[in-house]
């Protein structure tokens, strides 16, 4: 049976950790914040030199926050969920969502705003929430600008999705616990991305079992599982992101995701 997802707003619950970059020299970093979150970029070389990075990184950034948030109601996507035609920039991510929704065989349905609000998140209306992409896609966009400006080996990651460049970058996953940030495992990634879906930073704990933020759509409930999480290594950030929700809800048995990807599930000790 076919199934469909969604998963709120640009939330920003759960982490990795830019470690020291393999090998040597050291490298250097900026820290910022946009779409409700924190980002660090960390790069090597002086390739860079004459660019103000901070400020490249937050123009892109806001640019696609305006395209995506659901939040702002003069957004290109609000507009569009009141029926007014897509930018070209909006339409370049619905054309991806709609790939990854037929190649995921209706796993990953991004029509479904008012499933979001009904739950009691996100903002009230209907239509297209993108929310499952979106700040993947924009940090996809930031690795296109700092390639053009010259800095090809970098990592950069927006709370917890991340997207490496040349080089190896090692990144630590937090273990889902919602009782405190430890780092469960560390990857290196190079020309890849990475991103995490869990239920262990909201959530509530019912008679049912832990309800998360994650809505199947299917029932236009929240996910019931077991304190857990999925991470998803993939070429591109806006596709870890959108398949590790959609495997979030499918469960550790599905076998779906592309072939390439790397998948990753972690359970909370007390909870498996």
């Amino acid at each position: 049976m076919k199934r469909a997802l969604i998963v709120l707003g640009f939330t920003c619950l759960l982490a990795v950790l830019i470690r020291k970059s393999l090998p040597p020299p050291a490298s250097r970093e900026l820290h910022g914040s946009a779409m409700g979150c924190t980002w660090t970029l960390a790069w090597r070389g002086d390739a860079a030199t004459g660019h103000d990075l901070k400020r490249e990184v937050s123009i892109t950034l806001e640019h696609w926050e305006q395209v995506l948030s659901q939040w702002r109601t003069q957004s290109d996507l609000s507009r569009f969920n009141r029926s007014e035609p897509p930018t070209a920039d909006l339409m370049r991510v619905l054309t991806l969502a709609d790939e990854i929704k037929k190649a995921s065989g209706g796993a990953f349905d991004h029509h479904l705003l008012d499933r979001v609000h009904a739950a009691g998140f996100g903002p009230a209306g209907q239509g297209v929430d993108l929310s499952s992409i979106g700040k993947g896609f924009a940090v996809d966009r930031v690795g296109e600008r700092l390639r053009a400006m010259g800095v090809s080996d970098f990592i950069f990651n927006l709370a917890g999705e991340a997207l490496a460049g040349d080089g190896d970058w090692e990144i630590s996953i937090e273990r889902p616990d919602p009782s405190t940030r430890v780092m469960a495992e560390t990857v290196t990634l190079r020309n890849q991305a990475i991103a995490t879906i869990g239920n262990y930073r909201q959530f509530h704990q019912t008679a049912e079992g832990i309800k998360s933020h994650i809505i199947d759509p299917q029932t236009g409930l929240p996910v019931i599982r077991p304190l857990s999480s999925v991470t998803v290594v993939a070429g591109d950030c806006a596709s870890a992101s959108s398949w590790a929700t959609a495997l979030f809800v499918m469960g550790p048995d599905s076998n779906k995701a592309p072939s390439g990807m790397k998948v990753r599930w972690q359970t909370h000790p007390g909870h498996e």
